[in-house]
């Protein structure tokens, strides 16, 4: 192989996998949105502090920017996570990474109810899809 047809290949093949993370993020703005639900969430999300540590589609702050969050997790281990951290984090070791990754703060369980979780994550599925519209 040549200098050049090498040059070549390397390109092509970054230029590969520059698409498939272009699809992997635009995956999680198509996801469904219940909006009643978005709705409910939004005042959530805001009273229970969850803006003081997350943004969606801002950049990660305390913890991690939650943009594109419905897409890349799976949703139960989504919906654990946000009912109770302190036992995720005890046996769960992608929430162990987590906590590193964000200098070891952790999320404090904020005390919602199975509705207000599932609220909160349309909300952020929501906000999610306006994000990738900017």
């Amino acid at each position: 192989m040549t200098q050049r047809s090498w040059r070549g290949s390397v390109l092509a093949g970054l230029l590969m996998l520059g698409a498939g993370r272009l699809v992997a993020q635009d995956a999680p703005c198509r996801l469904p949105v219940d909006t009643v639900l978005a709705k409910r969430g939004q005042p959530l999300f805001t009273s229970r502090a969850c803006v003081g540590c997350h943004s969606i589609g801002q950049g990660p702050r305390v913890g991690p920017d939650l943009a594109g969050v419905t897409g890349k997790r799976d949703l139960d281990w989504l919906r654990r996570w946000i009912k109770n951290p302190t036992a995720m984090l005890a046996t769960d070791s992608l929430a162990k990474a987590l906590l590193a990754q964000y200098n070891n703060v952790p999320m404090p369980t904020m005390r919602l109810d199975d509705d207000e979780v599932e609220a909160v994550i349309h909300y952020i599925a929501r906000e999610s899809k306006r994000a990738c519209v900017r």
